[in-house]
């Protein structure tokens, strides 16, 4: 069967939280499906990276963003649009997607967040993968930065756009039972199921230490250092929370791992035993180095990949409420909540100790078994019985 994925990212690499995701469903679909991939790049290195794809997949169709994407969202948005669905907004990606249905029998579509939403053919059933409720960030955004009002415009649009989409689609899918409560809360009649992430348990496995490491006290956070909830992240760590650590251990160390770091990040590695690395080609090392991980996001939406790359690793990680509730029922083993920075002390200090932190990880967070949902779904769309 012809499947059309729509991406808002090139699927390719996995090594960022969004590619991540929409890498794995392409993978999975392409199984038994010839899929049909649409996606923006936004450079020539992507545009190699989403070509790279055409080996499973049946066709590629990758859009470059223009330079001037930016400055014509933010005047759209003053008129009133969504931000990022103007920043998204493409008549060639709206054309192609309505010569190609009129081409193939496209079975279904599957819309890769809420901004591709709007490039799903009409008339073709649509599988609708919100994976955060992304208006709920922005209105995270509104509480946090200054000024607040058009973080709220944004997610007061955004809002309107997931609602829209899910009446649309056969079914919406968010990555955690904190988002699916969240979407039905204001979208009560939409249909939704929770697909939870996985993790690459052969690529994330547990690694001896770098030599020179062993003994020392290593704290590690992992994740891209332009993105806000991030930035704020570790701003709010180092500032709160490691100066007492360094009383405590004057030695100890607090390492940032990440590409693109800002001025702010950058700014951090001033203090004494603060290490910002910026872009590294494999993490691993940093991860095996870590007495603990740390992940004390304010804003949190959606499973954080880095909490589940280093359960992987058998490593404990250290997290904030906001990333708590994201695993909600149940904590992970191996995942420690801190109220505040005295509880983050003291479980760097006296980390968890458990025997069974990976194999734990394994039994809910594999690719394999989350992903079956989303199969399962398209079946029933593609049985007599479904259409």
């Amino acid at each position: 069967m012809d499947i059309l994925y729509l991406s808002h990212c090139v699927p390719n690499p996995p090594n960022k939280g969004e590619k991540i995701r929409a890498y794995h469903e392409v993978m999975r679909l392409a199984r038994r499906h010839r899929v049909h991939l649409c996606c923006f790049a936004k450079s020539e290195s992507e545009i190699h990276d989403a070509n790279a794809l055409k080996a499973v997949c049946a066709s590629v169709y990758v859009e470059t963003l223009s330079r001037l994407a930016l400055p014509a969202a933010l005047l759209r948005f003053s008129l009133g649009a969504s931000l990022t669905t103007s920043f998204y907004r493409s008549t060639k990606m709206l054309a192609y997607t309505k010569r190609l249905s009129a081409e193939v029998p496209l079975s279904t579509s599957v819309a890769f967040c809420s901004m591709m939403g709007p490039f799903a053919p009409k008339g073709i059933p649509l599988l609708f993968d919100c994976v955060d409720v992304d208006s709920e960030k922005w209105f995270q955004y509104a509480a946090l930065r200054w000024p607040s009002f058009p973080y709220k415009w944004e997610a007061r649009r955004i809002r309107e756009l997931e609602i829209r989409i899910g009446q649309q689609a056969h079914r919406t899918f968010v990555t955690t039972g904190q988002e699916l409560a969240l979407l039905q809360s204001f979208a009560p009649g939409v249909p939704a199921k929770r697909v939870e992430n996985g993790v690459d348990f052969d690529y994330f496995a547990p690694q001896v230490p770098p030599p020179g490491v062993v003994g020392r006290m290593v704290v590690v956070f992992v994740g891209a250092m332009d993105y806000y909830p991030n930035v704020d992240a570790v701003v709010w760590f180092a500032t709160q929370v490691f100066p007492q650590l360094r009383r405590a251990v004057p030695d100890a160390e607090f390492w940032i791992v990440g590409y693109k770091p800002t001025r702010t990040v950058r700014r951090l590695s001033r203090y004494p035993g603060i290490v910002v690395t910026g872009a590294v080609p494999d993490i691993r090392p940093y991860a095996a180095a870590a007495k603990v991980f740390v992940a004390p996001l304010r804003v949190a939406r959606g499973i954080q990949n880095k909490v589940l790359e280093a359960l992987a690793m058998d490593k404990p990680v250290l997290v904030s409420p906001a990333v708590a509730k994201t695993f909600s029922p149940e904590l992970p083993i191996g995942v420690v909540q801190c109220d505040s920075p005295s509880d983050y002390l003291q479980s760097i200090l006296n980390p968890p100790v458990h025997q069974s932190i990976r194999e734990s990880a394994k039994r809910r967070f594999t690719w394999e078994s989350n992903l079956s949902i989303l199969e399962s779904e398209i079946d029933a769309l593609l049985s007599p019985s479904g259409r």
